[in-house]
């Protein structure tokens, strides 16, 4: 089974820099104000040209840039600069920073694993994945079918399996999985 969310059904709230758009948390019932949950994908705005991110202790996080260039400084680790589509992957809990007014695409994982890719679909095609696992589908730009069902620019598709059969012109989007 796949579930479409919607734009509409998306949870927008402040933070000191900005905004963020709760895109998906799970559990359903998760809560990241309190850090209780698997894991959770959003969408956030940087109005600040410079900001420190939030410390997670125990959280994996992935990141990409929708809009935008952006200069990440992880403390003592590195520092590394995305343009639009390039992924960082780092730890919650280290000291982190940025430069650059963007939006960003983000996974947050806490006591599991998952990652999430780019992709152009210019046709049909099978997505596999070695196991069973969550996955899901964030259209950039565009419109794909995923499974049999339409997705549309800025919605996100959930589901469970190995793999998921995409199709779409000149379309882009995220896709990623979770383990179980």
């Amino acid at each position: 089974m796949i579930e479409i969310i919607k734009s509409n059904a998306f949870k927008e709230s402040r933070w000191s820099g900005g905004t963020t758009t709760q895109l998906y948390i799970y559990p359903k019932d998760g809560d990241y104000q309190k850090r209780d949950f698997k894991f959770r994908i959003s969408i956030a705005t940087t109005e600040l040209m410079e900001s420190t991110f939030t410390k997670l202790e125990g959280i994996k996080r992935i990141i990409s840039i929708l809009e935008g260039k952006m200069e990440l400084s992880h403390k003592n680790r590195y520092n590394i600069t995305l343009m639009p589509y390039e992924i960082d992957r780092f730890i919650g809990d280290w000291d982190t920073s940025s430069k650059g007014k963007v939006k960003d695409f983000n996974l947050m994982l806490k006591d599991c694993d998952g990652d999430f890719l780019y992709k152009e679909i210019t046709g049909s095609e099978n997505i596999n994945f070695e196991e069973e696992i969550i996955f899901f589908v964030y259209c950039i730009s565009g419109k794909i079918e995923i499974s049999g069902k339409s997705l549309l620019e800025n919605e996100l598709a959930v589901g469970e399996g190995k793999n998921i059969e995409v199709s779409g012109k000149n379309s882009k989007i995220f896709y990623g999985y979770i383990t179980k």
